[in-house]
């Protein structure tokens, strides 16, 4: 490699990694104004889906970033196509069982949410992100360009990247890094972390191939997911995007058994049982994993998204959380950055991120313990009335052991940080905040995401809130208490939106005359009344200058 070394190139915060959780973080840091440069050693092209569901959180952030819109308008099939999952003996073989509106991808307005899920390959959301990033000055993006070493100052962090194509190296010098390279992160073990859990939980392939007229050659409608459960090969199969692509992915394999690009036909031809050209496109083999980085942080480095956490796909969990990360610490990052952020804000992100993901790790892995191989049983496929007798019996054990995996909104929305130092108890009863993964119920106590409510001009309640802390107060609020929580924030440099909004609905949500909503949207205190709080600073504890008595 050439050793020609370019000046010193100074940004606010180094993010390796351009997946969607390092455009993600760039999108959330530079909307705040900080400038960001961030690489990746990939020109982030292909046709490997990785993940295919946007969900209905990672998709409120979209619309909070202002790119909800582009986002739905580059859905290959229209929004409006059903994310229904259908399970079958094989594509030309019986079906056993069907989920409406997996995921919650149906298009219209729930009264939970602000953005319904969408089924989409990460390549086209990544491509609306970089896109939207075009717009955003603060913040530069450099493709095959990669991280060759990390040195620590007590002020900053040099940085010594390489372009991938003319070997010409360049120091950065950054007042944080953020690692968002992926599962073999070379910032994390810059960084001394290593990951724990259990590695190998079942080896996989997946498939990217043509095949016109395969939506049209079987008789169970359409849908984002075909579960095949037979003896020949249990295997997931749907359409992926637009000109006829699909994805395969055997879910239980025999011992021994290879599955190559070349061979990759005949065993789709099995499983489907509908016999046509199938061209592969792409061919990856990967590990199913359930792992967890010891730390997430060394003084100015962070790790964020499969750098940090990894677990099996069944569930959709793994981008979106990826997004959550970006989130947290982004907003973090900016306040720290922009003056008005405490030291604690960036203590934080462990202890809020780490609950989280531990929690969807264990359902995710869960999911991944019913593939198509436990659920085959002999006989399955026989036209009797035997077999028919253990295909309902087999439709019925799916519809109720698949459940966690296709509707889970109480998991999505349901992420509570109640016991971060950021949180102030305030007036709220200190309740239990048991996660329901099937039904979410909006609560406005601190630490939980805010309830969600359509307003009467048609906008969502969310679309008032501001870039930084929103301090949103019924109508029973003292006049007084509004001042106060201005001036205490003024004195802090915080920025904070009053917001009184004139919905009944709203007021039933939000108990309390007043509840201050951080910039993540999760609420940070809730009260009767500002000047009697408990907390003599409520502001000091809620940027991290001080953690919560």
């Amino acid at each position: 490699m050439s050793t020609m070394t370019k000046p010193v190139l100074k940004t606010q915060v180094l993010i390796v990694g351009a997946g969607p959780v390092g455009q993600g973080l760039a999108i959330e840091l530079g909307l705040r104004g900080i400038a960001c440069l961030v690489i990746d050693k990939n020109d982030r092209v292909g046709t490997a889906p990785r993940a295919k569901t946007t969900n209905v959180r990672s998709r409120e952030h979209f619309r909070r970033w202002g790119m909800a819109d582009k986002l739905r308008e580059a859905s290959p099939f229209g929004v409006d196509y059903p994310s229904n999952v259908v399970f079958t003996t094989r594509l030309s073989g019986h079906q056993l069982a069907k989920f409406d509106n997996a995921l919650y991808c149906a298009p219209g307005r729930n009264p939970l949410y602000a953005e319904h899920a969408q089924w989409i390959p990460q390549y086209k959301v990544e491509q609306v992100m970089r896109d939207h990033l075009k717009g955003i000055p603060s913040v530069q993006l450099r493709l095959q360009c990669q991280l060759l070493g990390i040195e620590q100052l007590s002020d900053c962090v040099h940085a010594t990247i390489g372009d991938v194509e003319s070997d010409s190296l360049q120091v950065v010098e950054a007042q944080f890094l953020v690692g968002c390279d992926g599962a073999r992160s070379g910032v994390r073990e810059a960084i001394g972390a290593h990951m724990e859990g259990t590695y190998g939980l079942s080896r996989n392939y997946n498939f990217v191939f043509r095949a016109p007229g395969l939506a049209e050659a079987h008789p169970h409608g359409k849908a984002i997911m075909y579960w095949q459960i037979n003896s020949d090969l249990p295997s997931i199969i749907g359409p992926m995007d637009s000109d006829d692509r699909w994805f395969f992915m055997p879910t239980a394999l025999a011992e021994g058994v290879q599955i190559t690009r070349e061979n990759a036909p005949d065993y789709i031809r099995k499983a489907t049982g509908i016999d046509l050209p199938y061209e592969i496109l792409s061919a990856d083999e990967w590990v199913a994993s359930e792992l967890l980085a010891t730390h997430y942080r060394d003084r100015r480095v962070f790790i964020a998204g499969d750098a940090a956490h990894l677990h099996p796909p069944f569930g959709g969990f793994g981008m979106n959380m990826g997004i959550g990360d970006a989130v947290d610490l982004g907003w973090k990052l900016a306040a720290v950055l922009q003056g008005w952020g405490g030291s604690g804000l960036l203590d934080s992100y462990q202890q809020e991120r780490r609950g989280v993901h531990q929690h969807v790790m264990g359902q995710a892995t869960a999911n991944h313990a019913l593939l198509g191989g436990s659920l085959l049983s002999p006989g399955l496929e026989d036209d009797t009335p035997a077999g028919e007798m253990l295909r309902t019996a087999t439709g019925k054990r799916i519809r109720s052991a698949k459940l966690s995996e296709f509707y889970t909104l109480g998991t999505i929305l349901g992420d509570s940080y109640a016991g971060s130092p950021l949180i102030v108890a305030g007036d709220a009863p200190d309740n239990d905040h048991q996660r329901d993964f099937l039904n979410y119920v909006p609560c406005a106590e601190p630490g939980c995401r805010a309830p969600h409510a359509w307003l009467h001009d048609g906008s969502s309640l969310f679309d008032h809130f501001g870039a930084g802390f929103t301090l949103l107060v019924s109508a029973t609020a003292a006049v007084d208490d509004t001042a106060l929580a201005c001036a205490d924030a003024a004195r802090y440099g915080i920025p904070l939106k009053v917001l009184h909004p004139d919905n009944r609905g709203v007021r039933q949500l939000y108990p309390q005359p007043l509840t201050l909503i951080r910039p993540d949207q999760h609420i940070a205190w809730s009260g009767a009344s500002w000047s009697s709080t408990e907390q003599a600073d409520v502001f000091a504890v809620v940027a991290g200058h001080r953690p919560a008595a």
